[in-house]
């Protein structure tokens, strides 16, 4: 072959790629253009075609007969001029030429349409050959927050989407991306088949799973069949990690892989609720609603609503109530929710401390009722924090809206949030304006993200028996990671209470006064009380803790014995569960059965100590 006819050939295959390429993305405003491109040339052919035929033919039904085979034939590629060429109006040289460019817009019209439909075909041949090479990230569930989600991956990772059945409508966007989706049985079904189609193999390759579609269950059903091809395959669980929304988090243990079991890598798992609650804690903290001494002590109470008590309601009243205990403050909620009264039945059931420690007040009637007005004034600027959480969208909107005209007129200068499927919106107040904030970010579903400092805390605990922390992490049971993640939320808290911040507290040199390490440990005593009651616990009556006394000294005269006096795990009863003043009697009295030198004040202390040390050993501040 000569190399002029290359240097037709050459250009001519990179131009018509080019095309395919472009218009196998087929952005919105050039689908828009195409479409009325097919209206205008349906239009302007069926006129001139109805003119030709009926001046020619002269009776309306063989008119309208041919006319609508000739524009049918305009788009196949085939003509019918011949056959109009005589009508007086194509006498016009001008009007021919305006027939010819009908028919031209009318091939071009069906041109584009199948070439993007071969560049569709290309880009996703292509985007298929890259995501064999490099890590690769699997989206489970397409929907508009999944794909802002892998919008904020890491640009090195390639991304495939699996489609349960609802995403079409997301495909060329997702192309656009670079990406894929897929929706064969295969895909939604997570197989080996699946597995090879998409090159993973075992290897150095990583594969990061993100279960989020909006069925939870969907979600547990689809890591377990990609686990179970993943083990068919030979994938070793250092290939890979798991981050999954699911009905509850406590099931998720089964996924993480240990020495006798396989699993995935590493495991982070939320119910979609908790996970918002949290999320709302780490944006919008009550500590940043409330005033402080300086030294660590709370000069007003904190005071709380909540609109709607459904799964999330309940999740937000948790997460407030371990975050909203201060020494010199008192907590306050008032929950309205028309039609709960039986949900909140079974959670206070689940729950009974909840309501036997703490100052709540339950509504029964809507959130635009007389009631609530009446008792959003008796509080009245002492008003900290509001959580809509209706479960619409369109009410949560206006409730929102309905309370801020509200406050303005009383005076309140209350934290607004409408609490939605996935994200959190603050409304616009005299601290700043309007801000959203969403769940399905990778700085959360990542266990180098959310949980980086409780991973850190729990780490402070078995740093001696080395390993990582990471490795700890992983075997840490639900319960203690629920507790670490509960102190390293409300790290600022301590920070803010006691007139400083992370930029400070980093500081080597950086220490607090004694008064203001007390006032801190007494603080930590009431948040770890919330956090054990907002986990289903209960104070230990004293004639089970002298059951547990008396059972101690049985098992220790044969020898040692792991039973703990003061916590039984299985009824969820704690001894310490009392006041501050009655901690160092509590450690007296079991000293004397145990001959231990139990100090349950010091603990308090040494957790506070602990976390600003942490601190310090964090440049980048944790969390």
């Amino acid at each position: 072959m000569s190399l002029s006819l290359i240097a037709v050939y050459v250009p001519a295959v990179l131009l018509f790629l080019v095309l395919l390429l472009s218009l196998g993305f087929q952005p919105r405003f050039i689908t828009r253009i195409s479409g009325v491109l097919l209206l205008i040339t349906g239009v302007f052919g069926t006129l001139f075609y109805g003119y030709g035929f009926y001046t020619i033919y002269g009776s309306i039904p063989q008119s309208f007969a041919r006319t609508l085979f000739a524009v049918f034939c305009m788009f196949l590629g085939r003509n019918e001029i011949g056959a109009i060429s005589s009508a007086p109006l194509f006498q016009s040289p001008a009007m021919l030429v305006c027939l010819y460019l009908t028919h031209l817009l009318a091939l071009y019209c069906t041109a584009s349409a199948v070439v993007a439909a071969i560049g569709t075909r290309l880009i996703r041949t292509l985007n298929l050959l890259l995501s064999k090479r490099g890590d690769l990230s699997l989206i489970y569930g397409v929907n508009e927050d999944t794909v802002a989600f892998a919008q904020k991956l890491p640009k090195n990772t390639k991304i495939i989407f699996v489609d349960p059945g609802s995403g079409a409508s997301f495909d060329s966007k997702i192309l656009h991306m670079g990406s894929l989706m897929l929706g064969d049985n295969d895909a939604k079904g997570g197989t080996a088949d699946f597995l090879r189609h998409i090159g993973f193999s075992s290897g150095k390759r990583h594969l990061s799973v993100y279960c989020l579609d909006s069925d939870p269950a969907a979600n547990l059903r689809y890591a377990q069949s990609l686990l179970t091809s993943l083990e068919q395959s030979g994938i070793s669980p250092q290939q890979t990690s798991l981050s999954l929304i699911l009905p509850d988090e406590t099931i998720s243990a089964g996924f993480q892989a240990s020495e006798d079991h396989y699993g995935y890598g590493s495991v982070l798992a939320y119910e979609r609720e908790e996970l918002l609650a949290r999320l709302m804690i780490a944006a919008f903290q009550p500590c940043d609603t409330m005033r402080f001494d300086g030294r660590g002590k709370a000069e007003e109470n904190f005071e709380a609503l909540i609109v709607g008590f459904g799964k999330t309601g309940q999740a937000v009243l948790r997460a407030l109530v371990m975050n909203g205990q201060f020494t010199g403050s008192r907590f306050h909620c008032t929950i309205v929710s028309k039609g709960h009264a039986q949900q909140a039945g079974s959670f206070f059931s689940r729950y009974p401390a909840l309501r036997e420690q703490f100052d709540l007040t339950f509504i029964d009637s809507d959130a635009r009722s007389i009631e609530l007005y009446e008792q959003i004034q008796k509080t009245g600027p002492a008003l900290n924090y509001v959580a809509i959480c209706t479960g619409s969208e369109k009410e949560t909107g206006e409730i929102a809206v309905e309370f801020s005209r509200l406050f303005d007129s009383l005076g309140i200068h209350a934290l607004i949030l409408q609490c939605g499927a996935s994200s959190i919106r603050k409304n616009a107040d005299s601290l700043g304006g309007a801000e959203t904030v969403s769940t399905l970010i990778p700085e959360i579903l990542s266990s180098d993200g959310m949980d980086a400092a409780a991973m850190q805390i729990n780490y402070a605990y078995y740093r001696a028996r080395g390993g990582t922390a990471r490795e700890h992490w992983i075997r840490c049971d639900y319960f203690s990671r629920m507790s670490c993640r509960a102190s390293a939320d409300f790290l600022d808290a301590f920070l803010r209470s006691a007139g400083t911040n992370r930029e400070e507290a980093k500081q080597k040199d950086f220490r607090l006064p004694d008064e203001v390490i007390e006032n801190l440990a007494q603080t930590e005593h009431l948040r770890w009380c919330a956090f054990h009651y907002a986990m289903g616990y209960r104070p230990m009556p004293d004639d089970v803790w002298q059951e547990r006394a008396a059972l101690y000294l049985t098992q220790k005269k044969n020898g040692e014995t792991p039973l703990r006096i003061a916590k039984d795990s299985e009824k969820r009863l704690h001894a310490c569960l009392i006041g501050w003043e009655a901690l160092d009697a509590l450690s007296a009295r079991e000293n004397e059965i145990t001959g231990g030198h139990t100090d349950y004040r010091r603990m308090d202390f040494d957790n506070v100590l602990m976390l600003l040390e942490l601190l310090r050993q964090d440049p980048e501040g944790g969390n």
